[in-house]
């Protein structure tokens, strides 16, 4: 009935007539009821009708009445993490002013969620879970990307950086692996426009190597945000199709207020030093590292009327990077700014620009091949690397350290890899409410990123590797290497929401359109035989280039009904079809359903009578079923020719056979759980269930000989990720000094792939099949590692099995932990990681074994080695896997806040603080388990897992002393 009457109201006129009332006004002040703070942004409104304001940074709100019966209406107050609050306007004298007090949230049950929702939904009304990061969080936080930022924040996610140089792409992970063949990123949005989300190697940029990847999350801008929502895939993103089955993150930026202008000025100053934890020698340290400058600098302004709001920040980021000679030198800037303004009584419009520049330098490492520093020092290629020395540096002279030392200075002095990006974003939107129940809104986006990457290789640093003597050194042998990608998003996106109240009965319906396109356009060109001091390719003997482009369009059209009784029974399903031009010829629309179901049994009367509101405070059970999807690399469906030179001329070859049949991954997901709250909503609960079954997986298949060509995608496979997942958020203290909270949470995940389709194991990631790799194979993990079993007697090598399992990559728990302790003014805060179950391959040991720079020989018994030497060094590769098993502490800091007199005349509020990032690390295995490479063999935007770890720094350990001003 809802749908009808929405359909019916979105094309008829419509009038309403107001019962004539005189006009007046409502004054007060909003207060937290804990500690008498005011509240500032709080919007007051009254109830079935676009009226209202927002409260001042004091906390105080003028809120104007128009003509209008305000009979069976009430003053509704909202503000984020603080329960809404509902006055009847009988109960209200608008000639006193109103002292509002609002008492906070603990369980978040009335908190506005967008993501997956189409527009604004209350928590307490969704079958699914929606993880809220706040700017309180946010703001606490001193990451400079936002996939750090979301580390130990996210309860049921992963967020590992896989390398410590600058723009170094992540693994991103929840609920298990559900693809064999797209990488587990979700989707990013940014105010509604969908934005790149690459987070692995492009296609002709970088390569696979550990270190060469660079993320698009690196650059996404973390300054002005106002809050961040995520979801986990399943049921929760079914509305977004064809391109969520691995999640939605949305980030929504700040866009100004009600209230008087407000400037702040916030600063970090601080180190950027090595994390050391891992390092075989010691002396590594010494040839490779420095501690480096740090210094972030940002001015934002916030304020508006009742009627226009505005938000602007611009900031620096200086950080010279712990590699020597500057290597890992990065230098950030951004601009945002946010628009808001209400055009009439029945419309608003909002925007969002962003603008970023990113440069920074990287020093080669991971499987670059020649020189490359942690390999030459850790790895023991210093043995034949240049004038050579013993591999074993604890076993150098002090003489022949320092010459090593020199050696290495220049041999990173002199290299020159700089990256620079550039990146727009903005977001469009346009509210309209033609009936109280009733909003159509309209967004339109645009993220356009440009990453331009330059290695010049001189004869200098190649003679100087080389330990080339003046009689042989090159001159013209040097080489330049470009390469540029562009990123063009467009998002475009029409729905409407209807809200229908009738008895003991509510509805919310919600119809939508989506569109998005994305142009990725690459280009790398390459000249050899270069003089030192040319920097143009043109300027090169010989030359080469490549070029890559993929186009993809995804339209959708979705429709939803939430229905509750009594506000307490909820019933929600919805179905989204799609169409995208990455599917195949025979494929049409692909639609996803959902249903859920909530009851939040807390709200009956006969658990209120039976438990109070304070021992057993809230209970929710929820279920619910959907289906998302990940759609198909774009062209992969299409039948090609391939165009190769040959003897001056041009010659046609078979390409790719197509496939028709193409059509996209869909994951289906079923999830039943419960939340619990105690002692007054101090201590919460959430326990969940999950089942995941990925249907039409996508595999390399090959074709029957007949057909002239290798191997094709398609739709084959079947993966199954299943666990639990429980998160506790406690406040064991709360008085008006003092508020203590704690949060923790862990997931079990079994990963499994079920049926390959017919499909031969294939690597991932990886190397050789006589090395490892990282193999997808019916009956095991995804990504499980695969090398060659090595069994002895006696201490000597007997046999070897080939190709065996040699573990999952994928841990099987894992979880977070955060502590955030406030006490007046001073507020301590501290957030951890941690995982058991997976292992991780070292390239590093192997290579040490092989080369003689272990003290131990690896661990490989002295009987082999006095037998047969190092010959067998890749066929015992098993005991060079660890577990990777880690307890890892983020952040550790301080911050304090002055009273609001001390600077009285000069600033509004100062607040100083402290932090230190990854201070404290713990793991079973001998090298860091999150220090692996992310790239894969699928190409641009594979799946990858890590659990290979091979010449890769750790993310850095910072130092950072904070200082914000508030005018």
């Amino acid at each position: 009935m809802t749908i009808i009457l929405l359909l019916i109201m979105l094309v008829l006129p419509h009038s309403e007539l107001p019962i004539p009332q005189t006009a007046s006004t409502l004054q007060g002040v909003v207060i937290d009821a804990a500690n008498e703070d005011p509240i500032a942004g709080v919007t007051l409104s009254i109830s079935g009708t676009t009226i209202g304001v927002a409260s001042n940074a004091d906390g105080s709100f003028l809120l104007n009445i128009p003509e209008i019966d305000l009979t069976n209406k009430s003053l509704e107050v909202r503000f984020v993490g603080y329960k809404t609050l509902y006055i009847p306007f009988s109960d209200i004298d608008l000639e006193e002013q109103l002292s509002l007090e609002l008492e906070q949230d603990l369980l978040k049950v009335d908190e506005i969620v967008v993501t997956g929702q189409g527009i604004n939904m209350e928590k307490r009304r969704l079958s699914t879970n929606i993880t809220s990061v706040t700017e309180e969080e946010i703001e606490l936080s001193s990451s400079n990307r936002v996939d750090q930022l979301l580390q130990s924040k996210i309860p049921n996610a992963q967020f590992r950086l896989t390398n410590g140089q600058p723009g170094s792409s992540s693994i991103v992970r929840a609920r298990g692996v559900v693809s064999a063949f797209i990488n587990s990123t979700p989707i990013i949005y940014v105010d509604g426009a969908r934005v790149d989300n690459l987070n692995t190697a492009a296609q002709l940029g970088g390569g696979s190597t550990s270190g060469a990847a660079s993320s698009s999350l690196a650059d996404i801008p973390i300054e002005n945000i106002e809050r961040i929502e995520y979801i986990n895939g399943g049921a929760a993103t079914t509305m977004y199709g064809s391109d969520a089955a691995n999640g939605v993150i949305q980030i929504f930026t700040k866009k100004g207020g009600d209230g008087d202008l407000q400037v702040s000025y916030n600063a970090q100053l601080g180190s950027t030093a090595p994390t050391n934890d891992y390092l075989y020698f010691d002396r590594t340290a010494e040839l490779l590292f420095q501690t480096g400058l740090y210094q972030k600098h940002d001015v934002q302004v916030n304020g508006g009327t009742q009627k226009l709001g505005y938000s602007f920040s611009a900031g620096i980021t200086d950080d010279e990077g712990f590699r020597i000679a500057n290597q890992n030198e990065n230098t950030k800037v951004d601009f945002r700014s946010g628009f808001s303004s209400k055009i009439n009584e029945k419309t608003d419009y909002k925007n969002s620009f962003g603008y970023t520049t990113n440069t920074f330098r990287r020093a080669r490492n991971g499987n670059a091949g020649g020189y490359t520093g942690l390999w030459y020092t850790e790895s023991g290629s210093s043995s034949f690397t240049g004038p050579g020395f013993n591999p074993n540096l604890n076993q150098l002279s002090d003489a022949d350290f320092e010459l090593m030392k020199s050696y290495v200075q220049k041999a990173e002095e002199t290299q020159d890899n700089k990256t620079n990006i550039n990146r727009f974003q903005t977001s469009q939107v346009i509210e309209f409410k033609p009936l109280n129940t009733l909003l159509i809104k309209a967004t339109a986006g645009v993220d356009y990123r440009s990453q331009d990457e330059e290695t010049y290789t001189t004869n200098e640093y190649l003679n100087h590797v080389d330990n080339r003597t003046p009689a042989n050194s090159l001159f013209n042998r040097g080489s330049i290497s470009k390469f540029n990608r562009t990123y063009l998003g467009l998002t475009g996106e029409l729905n409407a929401q209807h809200k229908y109240d009738v008895s003991n009965f509510s509805f919310i319906s919600t119809v939508g359109t989506q569109f998005f396109r994305n142009e990725d356009h690459q280009v790398a060109y390459r000249g050899i035989d270069v003089r030192d001091g040319a920097r143009s390719v043109s300027q090169a003997a010989n030359t080469e280039s490549s070029e890559y482009l993929s186009e993809v369009a995804n339209y959708g059209i979705y429709f939803q009904e939430n229905m509750g009784y009594k506000n307490r029974y909820f019933l929600e399903f919805g179905i989204r079809g799609d169409g995208n031009s990455a599917f195949g010829d025979n494929v049409g629309t692909q639609y996803y359903p959902k249903a859920g179901i909530a009851y939040l049994v807390s709200a009956e009367p006969f658990f209120i009578n039976t438990f109070g509101n304070s021992a057993f405070s809230y209970f929710k059970i929820k279920a619910n079923y959907g289906l998302a999807g990940n759609f198909p690399t774009p062209f992969a469906g299409e039948r090609t020719v391939d165009f190769d030179g040959f003897l001056g001329g041009q010659a046609a070859t078979f390409g790719q056979e197509g496939n028709p049949n193409l059509k996209p991954e869909k994951v289906s997901s079923f999830e039943i759980g419960a939340d619990f709250g105690f002692v007054d909503d101090r201590i919460f609960l959430n326990a969940n269930y999950y089942f995941t079954e990925t249907n039409d997986a996508l595999f390399y298949v090959p074709l029957e000989p007949s057909v002239g060509t290798g191997t094709q995608l398609q739709n084959v496979g079947v993966i199954e990720n299943k666990g639990f997942e429980f998160a506790v958020t406690a406040i064991p203290v709360l008085t008006q000094d003092w508020n203590v909270r704690v949060k923790a949470a862990v997931n079990t995940l079994d990963n499994k792939v079920i049926d390959a389709g017919g499909a031969s194991p294939f690597n991932i990631n990886g190397f050789s099949a006589r090395t490892i790799q990282t193999v997808v194979e019916e009956g095991y993990p995804v990504g499980y590692l695969r090398g060659n079993k090595g069994t002895f007697v006696n201490g000597v090598l007997d046999s070897t099995t080939p190709q065996a399992f040699l573990g999952s990559t994928i841990p099987d728990f894992f979880g977070s932990l955060s502590l955030n302790a406030n006490y007046k003014r001073l507020t301590f805060f501290s957030n951890a990681d941690f995982q058991t179950g997976a292992y991780a391959h070292s390239f590093e040991r192997q290579f040490r074994f092989n080369y003689g720079a272990s003290d131990n020989n690896e661990g490989i018994p002295q009987t082999e080695v006095d037998a047969n030497g190092t010959s067998n060094w890749l066929n015992f590769t098993d005991h060079f896997v660890e577990k990777t098993d880690f307890f890892k502490i983020r952040t550790i800091g301080l911050n304090y806040t002055f009273s609001k007199g001390s600077f009285a005349g000069v600033a509004e509020s100062v607040s100083i603080g402290f932090s230190v990032i990854n201070p404290i690390n713990f793991a079973s295995s001998s090298f860091d388990p999150e220090a692996t490479q992310s790239g894969g063999d699928q190409g641009q935007n594979g799946a990858t897992t890590g659990g290979i770890a091979y010449a890769a720094e750790s993310a850095p350990r910072q130092f950072l002393g904070s200082l914000k001003i508030t005018f």
